[in-house]
């Protein structure tokens, strides 16, 4: 039963990782709500270390220093190449942020996040940083070619889809340069120099923020779509295809250009939209890996058996998007309808 239900965790992670997050750093903020608040400055110090772990690279790079980057680590490169995925804290601790001023106060489970709302959004800058650190510095440049070169569009087997996605890097960089300021006025010595006034117009731009980041990871979903990675005409590479940093290659070399929401998600299989890939003779290919049991009786399967295709991957996050946003923009309305009558 335990193998059971370990097994569900991680078929459901792999084939909705944003929504799996989500409930999991939902539920870890609830129970270290009071953790967080006594110690937030131990938090922020072991999500500091990550994001100095990528940055150490970057500018050793930068300054024309070869050096090893720590994300090829056994142990340690794993947890750096999840805190570069957005869709592993950065983009999960938005959203829960983003959610905590649309639903209602006086929700016990409410109350103790909007105690800790301060904290949780100075956590969320630090992995949105490195992985913003990384994204820009792969995808920036092929992004801002594919609209300054004709022939770089040429080369791309879709146009559309390529443009799609180069747009969304774009706006990635809109994002940040938003993102930053909000970030900063997160910290108390900020805030009180800011003034009460100030603090809350410049909160005010965290609406156009959420929105920007709908528009972004449904782009980058939209885009891959209909113009996969690879798929440019002839031997030239489309210029969506940014060549990647070492930590963003180990992470994940299908999904390159895709931002958090993606990377993770696409592990379960490459097929073509297929719910369930099955294996060459009618079996799945678990069946076909699977021993034997007792008895000459073939073991039953599990959710970890089950392959899903990559593009039917694309339609769930798509979903899940407009599931969280769509709700979002719904409560959100329905607060300030309440609070005007």
């Amino acid at each position: 039963m335990v193998k059971l239900l370990i097994d569900l965790i991680q078929f459901l992670y792999a084939l909705a990782p944003l929504l799996m997050a989500l409930g999991v750093l939902t539920l870890l903020a609830v129970l270290l709500s009071k953790s967080i608040k006594k110690h937030a400055a131990v938090y922020y110090a072991v999500f500091a270390i990550p994001l100095a772990l990528v940055a150490i690279p970057f500018i050793a790079r930068l300054l024309g220093i070869q050096m090893l980057g720590f994300s090829r680590m056994p142990f340690l490169g794993g947890i750096i190449r999840d805190y570069i995925h957005a869709g592993t804290l950065g983009f999960p601790l938005l959203i829960i942020i983003m959610y905590i001023g649309a639903l209602s106060p006086q929700n016990p489970v409410v109350i103790k996040l909007l105690g800790i709302r301060k904290e949780l959004s100075i956590l969320s800058g630090f992995p949105i940083l490195a992985h913003s650190l990384i994204r820009v510095t792969n995808n920036l440049p092929g992004a801002l070619n594919f609209f300054i070169d004709s022939e770089a569009r040429g080369r791309a087997a879709n146009a559309l889809g390529a443009g799609i996605s180069n747009f969304s890097f774009v706006l990635g960089v809109l994002m940040l340069a938003l993102f930053i300021p909000l970030w900063v006025a997160s910290f108390d010595s900020v805030h009180r120099r800011m003034g009460g006034v100030k603090w809350k117009k410049l909160q005010r731009w965290a609406y156009v923020l959420y929105a920007m980041l709908f528009i972004h990871a449904m782009g980058i979903q939209v885009g891959s779509m209909l113009n996969p990675r690879g798929g440019g005409r002839g031997a030239a590479r489309p210029a969506v295809e940014v060549t990647a940093t070492t930590a963003e290659t180990a992470h994940n070399r299908n999904n390159r250009e895709t931002p958090g929401l993606q990377g993770r998600a696409e592990r379960g299989g490459r097929g073509n939209g297929n719910a369930i890939q099955p294996a060459a003779g009618g079996g799945s290919r678990a069946e076909a890996a699977r021993p034997a049991g007792r008895g000459g009786h073939q073991q039953s399967l599990g959710f970890a058996d089950i392959t899903v295709g990559s593009q039917t991957k694309r339609y769930i996050h798509m979903a899940s998007l407009l599931l969280i946003f769509g709700s979002y923009s719904y409560l959100r309305v329905r607060k300030a309808r309440l609070k005007k009558q």
